[in-house]
């Protein structure tokens, strides 16, 4: 149903603290276990488990889950990996939330709770008193910046009682929840500007990033089911059989023409549409993206950053999760294989030690 790892032949000192980072997606749940020895951040394991099974579905596929199936697979993924922690931390779904920027026409020593809260009316398309609303002052992006810039993020309050009743089943008891691109964000470091994608089962995120602050986000719902759905009409085979060859191919695999074709035809509109979004936002901030981060399990497709080079004109690189955090130098070739579908859960992790 997964795959499960655990590194815990390495002693854990009784007085270190430990910390796991929890990803809920709509096709796998992702676990990675964090403790600070002798002031390092270290790996205890790490686990996944696919959720198709769940709903007698096919490993890949994206589902939606009963509470009580949740909490089976959370459970599941938990106990085979060997986690140990009591204490953990949830990466919200950005379905599960609504953030947005906008910028204050208001003096340096103005109080902007009530603005924030009257414009959160007008942006938000639910009461204020069914979600969780918080915000934050960003730093302006350029010196042609005028007003105050504030970011505004509102979760669902039944999503936070669902994922903290999820978590205490699993025996995690306030464990705090954030939304998963803050935890994406926390995995590569303070850059002065960047373009973050996450390519999930169903959705596509991208995030720009200004020193370490997310400042935009946009989501389209195109993802990796379509592809490998792509991939088995093409090639007349089931989901899991086409799932496979996507998750297996290389570049010199027999299919890489299909698949490859199954991921243009997949985000070719996707990306057209990032490409507006990115280019409107650097005119309105008169600041340019050099690069681009891509994460999500989807990314590790071979042929994905040319795809994304030739239609965003941006450098492309996998994000590595664990590069600042340490584990036994034998897993090297296999954590730079996984860490771009670890990232909100290792991000999540880390939130304990920021």
């Amino acid at each position: 149903m997964g795959f499960f790892s655990s590194i815990l032949e390495l002693v854990t000192p009784k007085d270190t603290t430990s910390v796991l980072g929890v990803d809920i997606g709509t096709s796998a749940i992702k676990v990675v276990e964090l403790e600070e020895r002798s002031g390092v951040v270290t790996l205890v394991t790490y686990g996944e488990i696919q959720l198709g099974p769940y709903a007698g579905k096919a490993l890949g596929a994206a589902v939606q889950l009963s509470p009580k199936q949740e909490q089976e697979a959370l459970v599941d993924v938990v106990r085979e990996s060997a986690v140990k922690s009591r204490s953990g931390v949830f990466a919200l779904p950005l379905s599960a939330s609504f953030i947005s920027t906008t910028v204050f026409d208001a003096e340096s020593d103005a109080n902007l709770s009530a603005l924030v809260r009257i414009e959160a009316r007008k942006l938000i398309p639910a009461s204020l008193s069914e979600v969780t609303l918080d915000w934050a002052e960003l730093e302006p992006m350029s010196s042609k910046q005028s007003g105050r810039s504030v970011l505004i993020a509102a979760i669902q309050n039944t999503a936070i009682e669902r994922f903290n009743v999820l978590m205490q089943f699993a025996g995690f008891v306030d464990a705090p929840t954030e939304i998963e691109c803050f935890s994406t964000n926390r995995t590569i470091g303070k850059k002065k500007h960047a373009v973050v994608m996450d390519f999930g089962a169903t959705s596509t995120k991208m995030y720009m990033t200004h020193n370490g602050i997310l400042t935009r986000m946009h989501r389209v719902h195109v993802g990796g089911v379509q592809v490998t759905e792509l991939v088995a009409a093409s090639l007349d085979i089931d989901f899991a059989a086409a799932e496979l060859i996507k998750q297996q191919t290389t570049a010199q695999s027999e299919h890489y023409t299909t698949v490859k074709q199954a991921y243009e035809a997949t985000y070719g509109r996707a990306l057209r549409e990032f490409r507006q979004v990115l280019d409107h936002y650097q005119t309105k901030i008169d600041t340019e993206f050099p690069y681009l981060l891509m994460c999500g399990g989807a990314s590790l497709f071979p042929g994905l950053n040319n795809q994304l080079f030739d239609r965003l004109n941006l450098q492309v690189e996998l994000i590595d999760p664990f590069k600042n955090v340490a584990y036994p130098a034998f897993m090297e070739d296999v954590m730079r294989q996984i860490g771009p579908s670890f990232v909100p859960a290792l991000g999540a992790a880390l939130r304990h030690f920021s």
